[in-house]
């Protein structure tokens, strides 16, 4: 064949490529893109659901929405914890629209507008017309329904939306779906802060949009804050040094593309991963930081697109007629989808997501159901007890946020024994502890099987199905007296323990514990007072012997005042 052959039929190929990217960057190839990722995220989500493979996430969000819809508070949960704040601190709009449209359903549509917006933004902002990375992030899209965060998929959504209309000049328009997705769930502002930093620094002529689009996004933020302030909680985020490590280097080899690309200035790209590499290693050393590993979710959503941007390099060797980038996109590609395939791949924890895996210890709860105690569950890797044991109306020591172990729960994540964990156990309320057998557990529960079996402390009591369950031996109840008045001894019991309302008698005036986490909206209904702990539990002053009600009201006055509060500190 001719050398002439040859070049022609590569300019030909040339040719063909271009026609195909003119019909991509196309409104109907825009079109084509969106309508692609909402019918990949419903296919994935629709074999999820019939190989019995749930997203990571879903059972805390499926708890969240079971509370709305029961008509439980936004403000508050008894139910894990010990008590704590509820959907108001994560976010509640996502849960909100759940009762009237499948939760699902609006993680797929929305999970079809975030590869558009984003080919937009970049197109607009950055000037770089280029579907391919938009059709990457397609892919990232349709592997998202593992991670069952869907709260976050509509932030994201919300938020990359804000930014395809503030590319295209309109910042106060694009300051609106912003500010809905901070109130769905915060991380989506927060994971595209990276983006607004660098073009706040390379792109002048964009300042005085983003100038305009803070203003006007302003009073959201500021409510958020002041939301989080007026309902905020302990909280401790891991973070992991691996997981640092992938980020920053992910950061690094984005720096190096970009340093190397043969197609795009570089300083726009520098500037990003610098800022990102800057934010991950600022967030690791902060002590008590926000965000934990939470900041590699711009990594999560953006890699493969980002250096999709940069698969052109001046840098031809190894491979004669392709780019060496090839080897750093697919290697971090690998990384970002390892977690979203080990769901599908990890069938041994599968088993401990269902429903009829907990069927035999719900019986025994049920039988064992007393209000003046909580239970604990051993935790599982999955925490789906998290679900099923509030569901069916049965208050645990822990939930589904590790974060909120710094409630009361903080001692799991250091060395324990035996004297220590009952020590725990007594002054969460607990009467009766159930262990999954058979089954993967949190990596912070493992030492839990080996002290319920070899202390003297508890005595089993049954053994349903893959369960055991054990009594604490001397077990103290919710409702503790702690110094009785002049009526005697005295003794507290509990009538009904629910989300928003305790009702509880008292045979003689006193003080009382109440090992509910304290909070500035719980109100006593009779003579006494509340008043909290140093170990975030409530002390009641009472005047009298009787029955009581303590009630959960929140007022815009009382949210004021705690606010206030927080300054006054």
């Amino acid at each position: 064949m001719s050398p002439f052959s040859v070049d022609a039929r590569r300019r030909a190929g040339r040719s063909r490529l271009s026609g195909l990217e003119r019909r991509l960057r196309s409104p109907r190839g825009l079109a084509v893109l969106t309508l692609t990722t909402v019918g990949a995220a419903a296919l994935v989500t629709v074999l999820m659901r019939a190989a019995g493979v749930p997203g990571w996430d879903d059972a805390a969000h499926l708890y969240k929405i079971m509370l709305l819809r029961d008509g439980d508070s936004i403000f508050w949960d008894t139910y894990w914890y010990g008590g704590g704040y509820g959907a108001i601190t994560y976010g509640f709009v996502f849960y909100w629209l759940a009762q009237y449209v499948p939760g699902k359903l609006i993680a797929i549509l929305a999970a079809g507008a975030v590869p558009v917006s984003f080919y937009l933004y970049v197109r607009d902002m950055w000037r770089i017309d280029d579907p391919w990375p938009a059709w990457g992030f397609a892919l990232v899209m349709t592997a998202y329904p593992a991670h069952g965060q869907d709260p976050f998929v509509l932030a994201l959504a919300l938020t990359l939306v804000g930014l395809a209309l503030l590319a295209r000049g309109r910042p106060v328009w694009a300051a609106l779906p912003v500010s809905v997705g901070i109130f769905a769930n915060p991380m989506g502002l927060v994971v595209v802060t990276p983006f607004v930093i660098g073009d706040l620094i390379v792109r002048r002529e964009a300042r005085r949009r983003y100038l305009l689009w803070i203003a006007a996004l302003a009073p959201a933020v500021l409510l958020r804050l002041a939301v989080g302030l007026a309902f905020s909680e302990p909280g401790a985020y891991l973070n992991e040094t691996s997981q640092l490590l992938v980020f920053v280097g992910f950061a690094f080899v984005g720096v190096a593309l970009a340093g190397v690309n043969a197609a795009h200035p570089r300083r726009p790209f520098l500037v990003l991963f610098l800022v990102y590499a800057a934010l991950c290693v600022g967030s690791f050393i902060t002590p008590g930081s926000p965000l934990g590993n939470n900041i590699g979710r711009f990594f999560m959503v953006f890699g493969l697109p980002l250096l999709l941007l940069l698969r052109h390099t001046r840098l031809r060797q190894p491979f004669r007629h392709g780019d060496l980038a090839v080897v750093a996109i697919a290697a971090f590609a690998i990384l970002q989808f390892a977690t979203a395939a080990s769901h599908f791949f990890n069938a041994v924890e599968r088993p401990q997501t269902t429903r009829a895996y907990f069927a035999p210890a719900l019986a025994v709860a049920e039988d064992l159901r007393d209000p003046d105690y909580r239970l604990h569950v051993v935790a599982l890797r999955r925490h789906w007890e998290a679900l099923y044991f509030p569901e069916a109306g049965h208050p645990i020591t822990r939930g589904w946020y590790r974060q909120a172990d710094a409630i009361h729960n903080a001692f799991f994540y250091a060395p324990y024994d035996s004297d220590e964990y009952v020590s725990w156990l007594r002054s969460m309320g607990v009467r009766y502890v159930f262990l999954p057998l058979q089954a993967p557990l949190d990596p912070w529960s493992l030492p839990e099987a080996g002290l319920l079996e070899g202390s003297s402390a508890f005595r089993l009591v049954a053994q349903p199905g893959e369960w055991r369950v054990y009594r604490l031996v001397d077990a103290e109840p919710i409702l503790v007296p702690e110094a009785a008045g002049p009526g005697g001894p005295a003794r507290g019991d509990i009538s009904f323990f629910g989300h928003e309302r305790i009702i509880f008698s008292v045979t003689a005036p006193g003080v009382y514990r109440m090992k509910v986490t304290s909070s500035p909206y719980w109100v006593l209904d009779g003579p006494g007072r509340v008043e909290p702990r140093r170990d975030r539990f409530m002390d009641l002053h009472l005047s009298r012997a009787g029955t009581y009600t303590l009630r959960f009201e929140v007022t815009p006055a009382k949210a004021l005042d705690s606010l206030a509060g927080r300054f006054r500190r």
